[in-house]
């Protein structure tokens, strides 16, 4: 009779091939997470409706004031609407600001309105909007500015262009 040689293996040890296809699923998985987890930002676009031609990027985080300054293109009069950020990725109207009432300015928007230095403030619109479309004018868009700063001049993107700003999820590559 043949002799039955018994293999000792030792505590915790695995068959190289489940090593080899497991680890690099793992290492996979931490790092997506990692990714989509940490590296997840906010990113305000502006881009072209037909192309989809990107003109402008910027990260942005949710209650940030994002403020459109425009002159009324008939009245000549300057016109500034405010909206927030909100986590969902939606931008909420909460204030225009006109010196007079004209043709295609609002009157019944806002629960408040009031005069503050000489301007018509409606306030407390909450108006949420996915996105916001407009036909690009150089001489009727003053400035887009966040928090407070200039961000964009009219002049910086293309004059008659179709374009829509949309806030996106997006990630963060690197950090400045």
């Amino acid at each position: 009779m043949g002799k039955i040689q018994w293999e000792k293996k030792q505590p915790g040890a695995s068959s190289p091939a489940l090593f080899t296809a497991v680890l690099p699923a793992v290492i996979l998985t931490v790092l997506l997470l990692a990714a989509f987890k940490a590296g997840s930002v906010k990113v305000l676009r502006i881009t072209d409706q037909s192309s989809g031609r990107e003109y402008f990027s910027a990260p942005v985080k949710a209650m940030d004031v994002l403020t459109y300054g425009w002159i009324h293109s008939l009245e000549n009069m300057p016109w500034t609407e405010e909206f927030i950020i909100l986590d969902n990725n939606s931008l909420l109207l909460e204030k225009i600001t006109v010196p007079a009432f004209g043709a295609g300015i609002p009157h019944n928007k806002g629960r408040v309105t009031r005069i503050e230095n000489g301007f018509i403030v409606m306030d407390e619109i909450h108006e949420e909007f996915e996105r916001i479309d407009w036909i690009h004018s150089q001489s009727a868009l003053e400035f887009i500015m966040l928090n407070g700063e200039k961000m964009l001049l009219g002049e910086d993107l293309p004059h008659h262009a179709t374009l829509t700003l949309k806030i996106e999820k997006g990630l963060m590559i690197c950090q400045k």
